[in-house]
């Protein structure tokens, strides 16, 4: 019997999206690789109602099984924050591997049957009214690892009517997109599961594939027939391209939008320059010193736009982290999406 530790992300009453539980050997190079993916996971948080997510992702240590869900579909309840808002969380399953074994004894792909994952909110609970001021509200409590039965027969080592995954080393620049099923998730996460090298997917998705996300293997509503997305990087981000059409299917514009501001306020400052150039040659010196002084203040003013526009690009380009801000108590908005 394989030995099981809980991983559990989430929003309580007060506080916002962090991990509420984690296994008691995770490093902190260990939870930047699984907040990686369990955040991948909550993209398009508005499709995750009677539409659970499964994941499984692995590396060479542990592998994590888990899924993503409203809260109301996972225990039967509505739940909501101080605010109102429905709430979703990932509850997971973390095993130990050594020697790059294949998993064994793990829950099953079950569709909206998440009846392995119920007494995993229970970590939840158990915080659910701490505050910031409350000692180490925000760290995370640590799991053991314990035998955990989930009456599953043991998957067969070979399986010729298994599909072919990507391996995270065999092409990190693509996504194996299959159509959404019962009988073809199956048999993905039972290829996953059988998997001995690092691999990771996500599936049971509704709507648009998961573009940038770390899940090489997804099963989305979107596609009819198997295809492969692959990945390119544009402007230090990631865009997924239909390696049949060639479209992109990303629906961010190429050019960012502080970069067209950067752009044009450039072409209006350069416009300036040169006009006030053509003044200072026709003053008198003492004009002429105060017009070059205005023109160098340009360039200046400039030239750190420039730079604040490209810190500020920089910024709104780096990754969410499922974070989201709270808005003040004035607001009527009751919707967490």
């Amino acid at each position: 019997m394989s030995k099981w530790a809980a991983i559990v992300y989430g929003r309580t009453y007060h506080l916002d999206f962090r991990f509420i539980t984690v296994p008691q050997d995770f490093t902190q190079q260990d939870l930047n690789w699984a907040s990686q993916h369990i955040v991948a996971t909550t993209q398009q948080a508005r499709n995750l109602a009677h539409a659970p997510r499964w994941a499984i992702f692995k590396d060479d240590h542990h592998c994590v099984v888990g899924v993503t869900c409203m809260v109301k579909d996972l225990i039967g309840n509505t739940v909501k924050d101080d605010q109102g808002r429905p709430l979703y969380v990932f509850v997971g399953y973390v095993a130990q591997l050594t020697e790059n074994l294949p998993s064994q004894n793990l829950p099953l792909y079950a569709d909206n049957c998440l009846d392995h994952f119920k007494i995993l909110y229970q970590e939840i609970e158990q915080v659910w009214l701490v505050k910031n001021y409350d000692l180490n509200s925000k760290h995370p409590s640590l799991s053991q690892y314990c035998p955990v039965n989930f009456d599953n027969l043991a998957i067969a080592p070979e399986a010729p009517e298994f599909p072919q995954l990507n391996l995270n080393s065999q092409h990190p620049d693509q996504i194996y997109l299959w159509p959404n099923s019962t009988p073809q998730n199956s048999l993905l996460w039972q290829a996953a599961a059988q998997s001995s090298a690092p691999i990771a997917a996500c599936l049971n998705i509704q709507g648009k594939a998961l573009n940038h996300s770390p899940f090489l293997n997804q099963s989305t509503t979107q596609t009819e027939q198997f295809q492969i997305l692959e990945k390119v990087v544009t402007q230090g981000k990631d865009h997924a391209l239909d390696s049949d059409s060639g479209n992109n299917t990303d629906d961010s514009p190429n050019t960012s939008l502080s970069q067209k501001i950067a752009d044009r306020a450039k072409e209006d400052i350069d416009l300036t320059l040169q006009q006030a150039a053509k003044m200072a040659n026709g003053l008198r010196p003492r004009s002429a010193i105060a017009s070059q002084e205005l023109i160098n203040n340009l360039s200046d003013w400039n030239h750190t736009s420039e730079t604040e526009l490209q810190e500020l690009d920089r910024a709104a380009n780096e990754p969410e982290f499922g974070f989201k801000i709270k808005k003040s108590d004035s607001s009527n908005e009751q919707d967490w999406f």
